[in-house]
């Protein structure tokens, strides 16, 4: 099967901010196939939004159940890209990147721009 530009803009990878990642030096996104966690842009999965809704819960998770709070989401690819920069030195296998920072600041662009399934759109509505 051959991919589109229009299939590109309907990826996302599944960025993981779980208060257990909260000290680590960049965004731990999921990896192909919902199989572990990388910090680079090219060991991560790029997921569809038809994966995504297709697993209602898995892909995007309130954490402790509130609803502005987010352990995992997933964010367009192209949107998580202009964030990415190089590793530093050492802190990442090879010193493959880009990586995702954990800042403050680029959490808050990822969550802004983050797909919310229609299944989380009607538990919102629905409270």
């Amino acid at each position: 099967m051959t991919q589109t530009a229009e299939d590109s803009k309907d990826e996302f990878y599944i960025v993981d901010v779980r208060k257990d990642f909260d000290g680590n030096p960049y965004i731990t996104l999921w990896r192909p196939g919902n199989a572990g966690y990388a910090y680079p842009l090219p060991w991560a999965g790029r997921y569809t939004r038809a994966e995504i809704e297709g697993r209602p819960g898995y892909h995007y998770r309130k954490r402790d159940g509130k609803a502005r709070a987010l352990d995992r989401y997933p964010v367009p690819c192209d949107v998580a890209e202009r964030h990415a920069v190089a590793p530093a030195k050492g802190l990442v296998d090879g010193d493959a990147g880009p990586v995702l920072p954990n800042t403050a600041g680029v959490r808050a662009a990822l969550r802004r721009a983050r797909l919310i399934p229609t299944y989380a759109k009607k538990e919102k509505e629905a409270a």
